[in-house]
């Protein structure tokens, strides 16, 4: 049987069936552009009441008063208290080993010299010292006797060392070498001369070691009170400011210093204890035969260092 061709449409119907497939797809792109949004609103419409744009954001207020945190203490513990060292006042007067009193001269400035006295005491200078303790009184032949029944002193002193009579004047007789000896079997020394001034005058600049009235025979042992020494200790009207007895009288004094005339005008201003060295040693204080003007705590008399004297004795000094 023969087969039938297969009968197609016309050209034309293809044409428009192509341009309206066209103009179907073109609507339907149109339709998904142009479908209003909800949500968007267009230039120039007015904004609902509701939505002010330009107003600042509404925060919330915070509270008039920050809120109080509330804690548990620590434990807490007491300070110890800090310790402080307060020195104890130095006694003004003290028994050494021997028993021999001395009495305390505190530490400071004093003015020594004078520049109204004999030369050899002038310029008068500031001088600072350290403390130190001085004897109450010049040196016995009792407590000299001791030291020479020890064999450590010479027997010097003369006959009277040994009478009892004499035993509690000043013993003397003794050169410098030999009072050096003595001090330093106490564990003292001899009084530097700055010391010695010192504890005869004090720091008020007087003249005599019980201020500035003149010499009497019931301040001092001096050549119109009688003839020779008299026992330690019997002026107590004439002691100095710190309490020591007989500064000026009785015995001159040996002291630790060499002699110089000049010393004064290049003395070092803090615990001066004399030249390097000399010929003579000097001697303080005044002594039993001498006229008033040479018992001032300023006069400075010289003797050589191995030389004797039956008015020339000494007393010991010593740091605390």
């Amino acid at each position: 049987m023969p087969i039938r061709p297969v009968k197609t449409a016309s050209p034309l119907l293809s044409c428009v069936s192509l341009i309206f497939l066209m103009l179907l797809l073109y609507a339907c792109s149109e339709a998904d552009v142009q479908a209003p949004n909800p949500t968007a609103t267009s230039p120039g419409a007015t904004l609902p009441a509701e939505v002010n744009l330009t107003a600042e954001p509404t925060s919330t207020p915070l509270p008039t008063q920050p809120p109080t945190l509330t804690h548990t203490p620590l434990p807490t513990s007491t300070p110890e208290p800090t310790a402080t060292f307060t020195p104890t006042p130095l006694p003004t007067l003290i028994l050494d080993t021997f028993e021999v009193p001395m009495v305390l001269v505190p530490a400071g400035e004093f003015v020594m010299g004078s520049d109204t006295n004999m030369a050899a005491a002038r310029p008068a200078h500031t001088v600072y010292l350290d403390t130190f303790y001085i004897d109450q009184f010049e040196v016995t032949n009792a407590l000299y006797l001791e030291c020479a029944e020890a064999g450590v002193c010479t027997t010097g002193g003369s006959t009277r060392l040994h009478n009892p009579v004499f035993a509690e004047h000043p013993v003397m007789n003794v050169t410098w070498y030999e009072a050096q000896k003595y001090c330093e079997w106490r564990e003292a020394s001899l009084p530097s001369e700055a010391q010695w001034e010192k504890a005869a005058r004090g720091t008020d600049e007087r003249t005599f070691p019980w201020g500035n009235e003149p010499v009497t025979c019931e301040r001092a042992r001096y050549g119109d009170c009688g003839w020779f020494t008299v026992p330690v200790g019997q002026h107590p009207t004439g002691v100095s400011p710190y309490g020591a007895h007989d500064m000026a009288g009785n015995a001159w004094e040996w002291v630790y210093d060499w002699y110089d005339e000049d010393y004064y005008t290049y003395s070092p201003a803090e615990n001066p204890t004399g030249p390097e060295s000399g010929t003579w040693k000097t001697e303080r204080g005044g002594a039993w035969f001498y006229h008033a003007d040479l018992q001032t705590a300023i006069w400075r008399n010289q003797a050589p260092v191995t030389a004797t004297y039956a008015y020339v004795g000494f007393r010991c000094a010593r740091l605390p």
